[in-house]
């Protein structure tokens, strides 16, 4: 014979709660009780939202201070050129960091790589590079500059000075 429910009910009691489901099988009656204590629930749902607002904090700080540092680091490097930086505590002297500022050729080389890996159909080739070079001394471009070398491609593969990939 199928069970048939014959009693549900809910008691609650401050921060618990106990679920009872009677279920009756012939003559007999089987009966099972859940008790759910919401007021440790509540303490671990507030122990596990301090400890993310905690993180997000920590984040938060760490990710204003590099942002910072950044600012910090290209203004040095924008004035030196070339040269070595080291970054240390006040406190202590201990060294955070440490690294070397781009010069201009490393710009320049630095833009020219981006905008190459930003054309699949420009080929890396002596030919290619010496065109764009010449277009962009020729129209006092800035080499440091990515649209100087997007107006280059564009005129040059134009009038097809360029040896392009075909796609």
């Amino acid at each position: 014979m199928l069970g048939i429910l014959l009693f549900a009910g809910r008691f609650t009691n401050g921060q618990q709660t106990t679920n009872t489901y009677c279920t009756l099988y012939g003559n007999t009656a089987s009966c099972s009780s859940t008790t759910t204590d919401y007021g440790a629930q509540q303490q671990r749902n507030n122990e596990v939202a301090r400890q993310a607002g905690e993180a997000i904090g920590r984040g938060l700080a760490r990710a204003m201070q590099h942002h910072r540092f950044s600012k910090q680091m290209k203004k040095y490097c924008a004035g030196h050129p070339g040269q070595d930086w080291t970054y240390r505590s006040r406190a202590n002297g201990t060294v955070f960091s440490s690294g070397h500022c781009p010069s201009e050729e490393d710009r320049v080389a630095e833009v020219a790589n981006e905008f190459a890996a930003g054309h699949k159909d420009f080929k890396r080739n002596p030919a290619n590079a010496q065109a764009v070079i010449a277009y962009i001394a020729v129209h006092n471009l800035d080499p440091r500059e990515r649209k100087s070398y997007e107006r280059a491609y564009k005129d040059l593969k134009k009038s097809g000075q360029l040896e392009l990939y075909k796609r």
